[in-house]
């Protein structure tokens, strides 16, 4: 074969490939993405917010993100723990009941915790205790005890902070 013959036999295979895979996309589309869903149980998102899922091994996990960036990550589920109760007293009290550790060591891990700490909160909204703690790295918690939630954002501004609460304390678990 000459070149030429080549290069049209090339040129021809290529045009049914290129034939073969539109084709084929027409009868077999892509799939279309799927809508986000929104946490377990209920939360009002201002229109400025998207909602995306994240990966979790045994909770929910999730984000709500503001247009510019700003970001309240959730973790949902028994297996979430509580994020708060670190800064509450209740957990000073039980690290220093653990015999089994050295007393001075305990002692400075909540002298630690104590120095992180700008202030912390309690409340019953919708029956469930809410912790709310605000850390000195600007770092805010709210953690639903009943509901096993937590929200965590960096609310470095008093929009921030004001969107946090706007948006957390409409959370209602699944079957409220």
């Amino acid at each position: 074969m000459t070149n030429s013959r080549i290069l049209n036999y090339t040129g021809v295979v290529l045009l049914i490939f290129f034939v073969a895979v539109s084709a084929l996309s027409q009868v077999y589309p892509t799939r279309a993405p799927q809508p986000a869903r929104l946490p377990p149980g209920k939360i009002q998102l201002p229109p400025q917010y998207v909602y995306e899922s994240r990966r979790g091994k045994d909770s929910h996990r999730g984000a709500m993100v503001r247009s510019d960036g700003f970001t309240i990550s959730h973790d949902i589920g028994r297996m979430a723990a509580n994020y708060a109760f670190k800064y509450f007293p209740e957990h000073f009290d039980r690290l220093r009941r653990q015999t089994h550790l050295n007393p001075e060591s305990i002692e400075t891990d909540i002298q630690t915790l104590q120095g992180k700490i700008v202030w912390r909160q309690r409340q019953r909204i919708n029956g469930d205790e809410v912790m709310v703690v605000l850390l000195k790295d600007s770092t805010l918690i709210a953690s639903f005890v009943n509901s096993y939630a937590n929200f965590v954002a960096k609310a470095d501004t008093s929009d921030k902070v004001a969107d946090f609460f706007l948006i957390v304390l409409t959370y209602q678990p699944p079957g409220k």
